[in-house]
């Protein structure tokens, strides 16, 4: 595929997570046994598994067969995450510790990240995409097992009564304009058309990195992101928010502006300079961009009403990824008429309009 043509794909396959709020009805307003939250856990992730067992029995890929299972696996995996989301929430909440919380959540998706980006590398470079895919459907099952052993949840004894609480704690929270104020700030946010597939096929193509050199990096940064949300579940209340919130705007419109190093000759023809500079910004942009996007999603959490703990954090969050699935589709566009540069320039304007909003949160 072409640069526009991959991220298309990506975009379309993102469609799951761009429709959370209705993952988060479901799970808020529909229990099954009585049960909102276990149940939906199990029951995506043997989906899951079923979708990258049928995967791995493929011999022959088509982009119309890999579209559909692939946003088929993104509708689960979303769903997956605001149950779990759900949980953490309404289970964190009343203790004053959805920050820790989201800091141990995101702890662990780093750590699974440094396996997966080395791994990753290699099994791009080694291993068929039958065999890839096959491996993959293995660990959904253990997250199947693991909810079965570590995951307690308190009946509900009245479903019709929680039905009618969840449906008026969503009503209250489509009129909450702090809600709707944050919900635009997190697109603006993720809204950064240079990202994903642009840069990707620049660094390949230009910058001359290879597959596994990206698996490198990315496990880099993710061991850089996991300190960041270790950090973060530390001292994220030893700082006030809006001072927080300003320092991150601050940070992702620098981040952002420092891709452009990249088109500098003395970088771009240097495959040794370059990778060096990618490993350090990695590394570095890595821990304080984890920090940052914790206390985005912490901002989240602490609003969400009672009983529609899945269905508002879901529908915050889904901004964030709607942000990233326009900004794919339209980088893709956007990177075959003006090029990367001017894209990267789009991507700090974005993450800098939310300076616009900060004033407005009363987020203390």
């Amino acid at each position: 595929m072409t640069a526009s043509q991959a991220a298309y794909f990506g975009a379309v396959t993102m469609l799951g997570w761009a429709i959370k709020p209705l993952w988060g009805v479901i799970s808020d307003a529909v229990p099954i046994f009585g049960y909102r939250r276990k149940p939906y856990l199990m029951l995506t992730s043997l989906v899951a598994a079923g979708i990258w067992f049928w995967l791995g029995q493929i011999e022959i890929y088509t982009v119309s067969i890999l579209i559909a299972l692939f946003t088929v696996s993104s509708f689960i995996y979303a769903f997956n995450d605001v149950v779990t989301d759900g949980l953490m929430v309404q289970t964190g909440k009343p203790y004053g510790i959805t920050d820790k919380f989201q800091s141990v959540q995101w702890t662990a998706v780093y750590a699974a990240s440094i396996i997966t980006g080395l791994a990753g590398g290699w099994a791009a470079e080694n291993l068929k995409s039958q065999t890839i895919f096959s491996v993959n459907a293995v660990f959904p099952i253990l997250v199947v097992v693991a909810i079965f052993l570590l995951i307690t949840e308190e009946k509900s004894q009245d479903h019709r009564k929680q039905l009618r609480e969840s449906l008026s704690a969503l009503k209250e929270t489509v009129k909450n304009k702090t809600i709707w104020l944050i919900a635009f700030f997190l697109f603006f946010w993720t809204f950064s058309p240079s990202f994903g597939m642009p840069f990707f096929y620049y660094s390949v193509d230009v910058l001359k990195f290879d597959k596994f050199f990206l698996g490198i990096a990315s496990a880099v940064g993710s061991a850089s992101s996991m300190l960041g949300a270790i950090l973060y579940g530390k001292y994220a209340g030893k700082f006030k928010i809006k001072k927080l919130i300003n320092f991150a705007i601050l940070f992702g419109v620098t981040a952002t502006l420092f891709s452009l190093i990249y088109f500098i000759p003395l970088i771009a023809r240097n495959l040794w300079l370059a990778n060096a500079t990618y490993i350090s910004s990695n590394a570095i942009l890595g821990a304080v961009g984890s920090f940052v996007t914790l206390a985005m999603l912490n901002m989240a959490a602490v609003i969400c009403p009672k009983n529609s703990e899945g269905t508002t954090f879901a529908a915050l969050t889904s901004f964030w990824n709607i942000g990233a699935m326009s900004s794919a589709a339209l980088g893709g566009w956007l990177f075959d008429q003006i090029g990367l540069q001017p894209l990267i320039i789009v991507s700090a304007v974005f993450t800098a309009l939310t300076w616009l909003i900060v004033p407005y949160l009363k987020l203390e």
